[in-house]
């Protein structure tokens, strides 16, 4: 990445108001995506740009390349600024943020429930659908067309004292209940147990300890605001 060139074209591209200095900041994601923020500094005045990126976005995105090759190492960052003066001379500064870093944790653990319930629904269907219990009919043009075989259900994941999960699948279709015997997926039990690990250490001062996670899908995303009538963490 010539950083030269990237804070040239921010220069040359940004001038919607005078500055001392135009403040460049990314501030990244775990998974990697970022923002990107321009603001110019007059005295003691601050403004953020609320220009579009996109014409220089090939450039702006280097930095994510970068993000990407150095995130697995002890250079690693999630913060860049960079600060550029009037003359074209500019300062850069790469570091990691353990605040930024908690708070993705965080957001990520609180959404964790809709993965395990899309990952479910795929799961059950795939199975299902390989072991013919997914019912079938004809639609008007002759094609074969899968039917639910499922209106709700309940996902039980225990994680034992040897970090291993016991889990239960009770699926219901028009008041009647089974109990899928289905094999869960290496990745999603390793989600599971990561989540697991992450809430009960890392984030422990933010979450209740817990070993059972009970999810009550609907066979469809569960609304964020709705959220604790469909998901509980047991200790």
């Amino acid at each position: 990445m010539d950083i030269n060139y990237l804070v040239s074209e921010i220069k040359n591209y940004y001038k919607e108001f005078e500055y001392d200095k135009l403040i460049v900041d990314y501030v990244f994601t775990l998974e990697g995506s970022y923002n990107f923020i321009i603001t110019y500094k007059k005295n003691n005045d601050s403004v953020e740009s609320e220009v579009s990126n996109k014409p220089i976005r090939n450039s702006v995105r280097k930095m994510a390349e970068k993000f990407e090759e150095y995130k697995n190492s002890s250079q690693r960052f999630n913060r860049i600024k960079i600060e550029i003066n009037l003359d074209g001379t500019y300062s850069e500064k790469y570091w990691w943020d353990m605040g930024k870093e908690k708070q993705n944790l965080l957001n990520y653990a609180e959404v964790f429930y809709q993965w395990v319930n899309d990952r479910m629904m795929s799961m059950i269907f795939e199975f299902e659908k390989d072991n013919n219990l997914v019912p079938t009919q004809f639609d008007a043009d002759g094609d074969l067309e899968y039917l639910s075989s499922w209106d709700s259900g309940v996902f039980t994941f225990h994680i034992t004292e040897r970090n291993e999960i016991e889990y239960n699948i009770v699926l219901s279709k028009d008041g009647q209940e089974r109990v899928l015997q289905m094999p869960l997926k290496d990745y999603f039990m390793e989600g599971i147990l990561e989540h697991h690990h992450i809430t009960n250490t890392e984030l422990s001062d933010e979450w209740k300890p817990w070993n059972t996670l009970i999810l009550k899908s609907l066979h469809y995303d569960i609304p964020y605001d709705k959220r604790d009538e469909f998901v509980s963490y047991v200790e």
